[in-house]
């Protein structure tokens, strides 16, 4: 009985909340209204088709660059517990310079300096700049994962004869991967929005997008909530995903 009324007092906070946000923006748009004209007529629904393109564009790069990420924070986060100090130092190099360069920078040396030297178009710099970026930082992530499994579970994995590689498949891993879900999550969200500075190298993602709908129209307002609007749905749908993951794989 005792969860049950601290439940329905949880939903009775939140509800309050999103009412008081639900206010505050409203209060800010009335006032906004009396100073500038919005046209919602003509900005989104004009220009629906270059925004849902822009959509699957940011889409796109966000989950490749997930992926690419993923893989690399995995390799550098089992290098930076590995017994070779020479892989160690290696991956903490990595993880130094690209944690200690913008993102914005990234890009520019990636798509214009690398770009230079092999042919890449913007996508394919996007995707490499982002994967490489927050690489770094899944690394730390996966790192601090594996640490924090208890050292006697290695120790009974090694007496019955497991090697390295399954020790890190088989125990390690997957419970670094349950204990960091929420870690990950962030960083995902974190990288779906810094793929707007893909917009940087005239990639038609949804800043791009929006950018040139802005400036066309002269409704920028209008263009860039739009824009925000789209981002985000899909932190949002990140977000779900991270917390029925969390919550499937819980360690109990």
């Amino acid at each position: 009985m005792i969860g049950v009324n601290r439940l329905k007092k949880k939903y009775i906070q939140k509800i309050i909340a999103y009412i008081v946000l639900i206010f505050i923006l409203s209060s800010f748009y009335i006032e906004m209204s009396k100073n500038y004209p919005f046209n919602w007529q003509r900005v989104p629904f004009k220009y629906m088709n270059l925004y849902i393109d822009g959509f699957f564009m940011t889409l796109k790069i966000s989950l490749l660059s997930i992926l690419f990420a993923l893989i690399i924070g995995i390799i550098f986060g089992v290098m930076k517990t590995s017994k070779y100090q020479i892989l160690k130092e290696f991956a903490n190099t990595y993880t130094t310079v690209f944690r200690n360069i913008p993102l914005l920078v990234i890009i520019l040396i990636i798509y214009y300096g690398v770009g230079s030297m092999i042919e890449i178009n913007a996508m394919i710099g996007a995707i490499v700049s982002l994967s490489l970026f927050e690489g770094a930082y899944i690394s730390e992530i996966i790192r601090g994962g594996i640490e924090a499994v208890d050292k006697g579970q290695i120790e009974a994995a090694k007496t019955i004869g497991l090697n390295t590689f399954y020790i890190y498949v088989d125990i390690l891993l997957p419970q670094a991967f349950r204990t960091t879900l929420p870690a990950l999550t962030g960083q995902f969200i974190s990288l779906v929005k810094d793929s707007s500075l893909a917009s940087v190298i005239a990639l038609q993602e949804l800043t791009m997008v929006g950018r040139q709908i802005a400036t066309s129209s002269f409704a920028s307002f209008e263009s860039y909530i739009t824009v925000a609007i789209f981002y985000f749905t899909i932190t949002a749908l990140l977000q779900v995903l991270g917390k029925y993951f969390e919550r499937r794989y819980a360690i109990l």
